[in-house]
């Protein structure tokens, strides 16, 4: 059973009985684990699924509805990065407690969090003993994994929670070491003062803290800050902070870190095995570190400029490794590989090879010697005049196109020969043309298999940064100095990398087989209706705006999960923009159809249905360019509603 099917089946609040059921009454054998708040236990239930059962220490703090309150508000947060709590318990019962050297009979209140859990335990099994347990790439994605879960408790809420508590301890272990924040918003149950008198004399806390908040009780989201630096630090380096001594905000590690771990010299000895763009990466977490321990806050940073650095260094990183796996597959495969060897690395053209077929030909898969693979398209053979220089200068400048959103050309073949052909009920010996277009193998296919349905395949973040990707690749082709027009932009056109980012395909083909003749192809293919732009399926006008309306259906496509009717005659797709027109414009409705994200996201959702119904105006005048569209999304820029 899923965490999201625990979380609809398990009681939002459960009665103490129930509890007592599930963990043998809170037994020992049941313990995995104590902190400042109380006791954690496995709970297991009827169907054989597992939560952690946490009974809060009795304390002063918040009673009876405001902690009802508090705990309900808690459990509608979700996050990939934040440990789900799935239901509260707060119990008063009349008992018989001693007081004052007497027994008197007293209301005693008994408060009880349950939380989904996770089996892999908590990070402080795994970070230190000499970088052992975790490679650096793992190390990394649980930093930026930790960065995110917090940006979202201090940014993406209308009110900030402050974790006040952030440790290893605390940073819960999923499926694929997906890192995962518990114990947050704890602060809220047991009140600021309190937390703070719990929490300092624990042993595990001491080195987290932030001065400020350790001396002065100053709370704000750089405490947290403060102790995510430490944690960084710990992460990187698999040094651990002195459990014995008062060094209550870990200047000894700060120190030995400042000393030893911002020398390149140190950092190669520790990660001998990492690549040049690794080891800065590990640099910039270094640093990174030292400025979240900043001993004033204002000049620690907020973890979104932290998410910010980190991404984009990582960004910076994956393009340069993605450029370079790129540049070895073009420095291997031939530029001009010819038709025998082509033949032989797809099984010549056999049908266990072909993986495709769209508008323009047959696409094959074809497997080098050295085990690479690439992606061989076999066009079309067309009637054409002047096509051998045409098709030579035209694939010349394509293959030099290098962008990430971009499908890679790698190699074409151009042959002619004579061969015995049927024509008019007689066979002769005519000229034959072979034009082959190799291409970069992207084995996770074309984003159609992942779109439609009831949104299994990808969540709203991925959704959104496929489209980003997209208008990214688009505006590429379109500010060239020779603009490139794409004239059959479509799910199918759009094949999706190993970390889904997209790839536009099938670009620049209409050079190669003239619009006219590009026209004729696409207007008469099924997967390609509902794409196209009125004025150029219609009256053959061809401008950038023509790919801007095929890019408003297919952002539309992405939001909303509905899909384009390639059955009928609607070669604009009228009647899915008038539904969308009518149900995805006005907040309710989106929010209806998202029900778990929260309204920054929503709003993100609004953005992108606004661009993509701006992009399927009738008049191309009216439709913006990809770079307003880029910047609409970004909620940089802003143009009128739609009418």
């Amino acid at each position: 059973m899923s965490n999201a099917q625990i979380s609809s089946s398990f009681p939002r609040e459960p009665k103490l009985e129930f509890l007592k059921q599930i963990t043998k009454d809170f037994s020992s054998e049941r313990e995995v684990g104590h902190g400042p708040f109380g006791v954690v236990y496995k709970g297991i239930l009827q169907n054989g699924q597992v939560v952690a059962v946490k009974k809060l220490v009795p304390t002063s703090g918040v009673h009876d509805r405001r902690f009802q309150n508090e705990a309900a508000n808690l459990q509608i947060l979700e996050h990939r990065n934040i440990v789900k709590l799935l239901g509260s318990c707060y119990h008063t019962e009349r008992k018989l407690v001693e007081k004052n050297g007497r027994h008197i009979l007293s209301d005693v209140q008994e408060k009880f969090l349950c939380y989904e859990y996770l089996s892999n335990g908590s990070l402080d099994n795994y970070i230190y003993d000499e970088l052992s347990g975790l490679d650096w790439n793992m190390r990394f994605k649980i930093i930026l994994g930790i960065c995110n879960g917090l940006h979202f408790l201090h940014e993406e809420r209308s009110e900030a929670i402050v974790h006040l508590n952030l440790k290893p301890s605390n940073i819960m272990l999923g499926d694929n070491m997906v890192p995962k924040i518990t114990d947050f918003g704890l602060s809220r149950l047991f009140g600021e003062e309190q937390t703070r008198i719990l929490t300092q004399n624990v042993v595990g806390w001491i080195g987290y803290i932030a001065p400020e908040y350790h001396y002065r009780g100053e709370i704000s989201v750089k405490s947290d800050i403060f102790s995510l630096g430490v944690l960084i630090l710990e992460i990187v380096t698999g040094l651990r902070r002195d459990l014995n001594s008062r060094d209550i905000s870990s200047k000894l590690l700060i120190d030995r870190v400042s000393k030893n771990w911002t020398k390149k010299s140190h950092v190669e000895s520790k990660y001998p095995s990492l690549e040049e763009q690794d080891l800065l990466q590990v640099n910039r977490c270094i640093e990174l570190g030292l400025n979240c321990v900043e001993t004033d806050p204002k000049r620690r940073p907020d973890a979104g400029s932290i998410i910010g650095k980190l991404r984009g260094f990582n960004h910076e990183a994956s393009i340069h490794r993605i450029m370079e796996n790129k540049l070895q597959l073009t420095n291997e495969f031939p530029r001009e590989p010819k038709l025998q060897y082509v033949e032989q690395i797809t099984g010549n053209f056999s049908n266990e090879c072909e993986i495709g077929r769209g508008s323009f030909g047959v696409v094959y898969k074809g497997a080098l010697q050295s085990g690479e693979v690439v992606a061989v398209k076999r066009l079309l053979a067309v009637s054409q005049t002047n096509q051998d220089e045409n098709f030579k200068n035209e694939v010349c400048s394509l293959i030099d196109i290098n962008h990430r959103n971009i499908v890679k050309l790698i190699g074409y073949c151009y042959e002619i020969q004579r061969k015995l052909v049927e024509s008019h009920g007689r066979y002769i010996f005519a000229d034959t043309r072979e034009r082959i277009l190799c291409y970069e193998y992207l084995p996770r296919g074309s984003l159609d298999k992942y779109l439609y349905g009831a949104f299994h395949e990808l969540n709203w973040n991925t959704s959104f940064k496929i489209i980003q990707g997209i208008c990214q690749g688009l505006q590429f082709l379109h500010e060239l100095q020779r603009p490139i027009i794409h004239m059959d932009l479509k799910p199918g056109n759009i094949l999706l990398d190993d970390n889904l980012m997209p790839k536009i395909a099938d670009f620049g083909l209409s050079r190669i087989f003239g619009e006219e003749q590009t026209r004729t192809l696409t207007s008469n293919v099924v997967g390609s209706r509902g794409y196209m732009a009125p004025e150029y399926y219609y009256r053959g006008e061809v401008s950038t705006k023509s790919d801007i309306f095929s890019l408003g259906i297919l952002i539309i496509e992405i939001v909303t999960g509905l899909k384009v009717d390639s059955s009928t005659e609607d070669l604009s797709s009228k009647n899915l923009i008038n539904t969308v027109g009518k149900s995805w414009t006005k907040m309710p409705q989106i929010a209806s159809n998202y029900p778990t994200l929260e309204a920054n996201c929503l709003q993100q959702v609004k953005r992108c249905i606004d661009v993509g119904l701006h992009c399927v105006r009738t008049n191309p005048t009216e439709r913006p360019s990809v770079g307003e569209i880029i910047g609409r999304l970004d909620g940089r820029s802003t143009y009128p509603s739609n009418r």
